[in-house]
């Protein structure tokens, strides 16, 4: 399935292909050599750089490795299938999603395992995902965090005897997202579970990114602390209730996953650590690269930004401003604007200055008097946060350090 992606034909659907490149398969685009710069792209456009995700995928399984912990990445960041192979290529033991019509994605393109990060509570979702697990080597896992869902859950099964459903219980805490909130209600929870013999309770989950005032302070790492120790408190509760030989403890995110490691170890039984950060596959210029664990590492140790925004300077109606013909409709600024990082006329050069808002269409790059910036040039952008930029292109080129189109990656938002 992910091979057949080659063979899709290159339409105006996509948008900042070059015109040349229309009614060609991709195969035969890049049979082209095209380059970013020199091949007529249409700006603006986003691009994933190889060597970039290939040392975030290698660094990130290393690190899980060298924690006895595995990987199961958040694919709601990408959504892109060709990504998701990688890195199951690379020790993945899971896919991570957001609800199950992202999971009918994978499952469509072969990935077996998948976790819901999320509770479901639609029957129809319920029941296929049921339906799924009685499959041989397919298993989705959802979570549970109310009496309340497991009734919808159960009404759903109806008449399904040999369903399976596999579940974790989500931790939370006030002010975050889902999760029960007081340990004590676990195990209450967790004996209505056992008493259903289509319900198996796999483990605990929890998302320590939505905890209020996470940051790289003293003050927030310990509250994530105190929220992972949490936990791993509902895990011990639920120990009994859990048949697999391990309870699976799990956490996400792109941020503290080197907290939540550490934290988890201190299980005092067997367990399966599982952490489920998607952001690192391409990380960013912004976000990540302020708080994420790596930054105090040597270069050669740390994860590399892999997407860029490219964009053409429109016109300059003012001195120091340039405004560009990238915004909000293809670029994220959820968290932060994107970040000027170099430009191109015949080479490239390395720039500063902001981007100080976006409209939908237009950025506006404010410069000061030593950057030498023309109307045509061509600008490369960093970005913060890469979920909100990836659901804005449905075919993105992936490049070399010489920016020649190696692979084109698909997303299904």
């Amino acid at each position: 399935m992910i091979k057949a992606l080659g063979k899709r034909v290159i339409t105006s659907a996509y948008k900042g292909f070059p015109l040349a490149a229309e009614g060609r398969s991709i195969e035969e685009f890049l049979e082209s050599k095209p380059n970013l710069l020199t091949s007529g792209f249409q700006f603006p456009m986003a691009v994933l750089r190889e060597s970039a995700l290939e040392n975030n995928l290698v660094r990130m399984a290393e690190f899980c490795k060298g924690v006895d912990a595995s990987l199961a990445p958040h694919v709601k960041t990408t959504m892109a299938p060709q990504i998701a192979k990688w890195q199951m290529d690379h020790g993945a033991w899971a896919l991570t999603v957001a609800n199950f019509s992202q999971a009918r994605v994978f499952l469509d393109y072969g990935f077996k395992r998948l976790i819901i990060a999320n509770e479901v509570v639609d029957a129809d979702s319920i029941r296929a995902i049921a339906k799924v697990n009685m499959k041989p080597e397919h298993e989705i896992i959802f979570y549970l965090d109310s009496h309340a869902g497991l009734d919808i859950i159960q009404q759903a099964l109806t008449g399904m005897n040999d369903a399976r459903i596999n579940l974790l219980i989500e931790i939370g805490m006030a002010g975050g997202r889902g999760g029960i909130r007081d340990n004590n209600e676990v195990e209450v929870l967790a004996q209505k579970v056992a008493q259903d013999p289509r319900l198996v309770l796999r483990g605990v989950s929890g998302f320590e990114g939505s905890v209020p005032g996470a940051d790289r302070t003293a003050e927030g790492i310990l509250k994530v602390r105190t929220f992972c120790q949490k936990i791993v408190d509902a895990a011990k509760i639920l120990r009994p209730y859990v048949p697999s030989e391990k309870i699976i403890i799990s956490g996400g995110g792109s941020a503290y996953f080197e907290i939540v490691a550490e934290e988890f170890h201190k299980f005092d039984s067997d367990a399966h650590i599982l952490l489920r950060s998607g952001g690192y596959i391409t990380h960013d210029h912004g976000y990540y690269e302020r708080i994420y664990p790596f930054i105090q590492e040597p270069l050669a140790r740390r994860f590399v930004p892999a997407i860029e925004l490219w964009a053409r300077v429109l016109t300059q109606p003012e001195p120091g401003l340039a405004i560009l013909n990238l915004g909000k409709r293809d670029v994220g600024n959820d968290l932060d604007e994107p970040f000027p990082i170099k430009r191109f006329t015949d080479k490239f050069v390395t720039m500063s200055g902001v981007i100080d808002h976006l409209n939908d269409q237009h950025g506006y790059l404010i410069f000061g008097n030593d950057q030498q910036i023309a109307i045509g040039d061509a600008v490369g952008l960093g970005i913060s946060h890469p979920c909100t930029t990836f659901d804005k292109w449905r075919l993105i080129p992936l490049v070399n350090d010489d920016y020649e189109v190696v692979d084109c990656i698909h997303t299904f938002f």
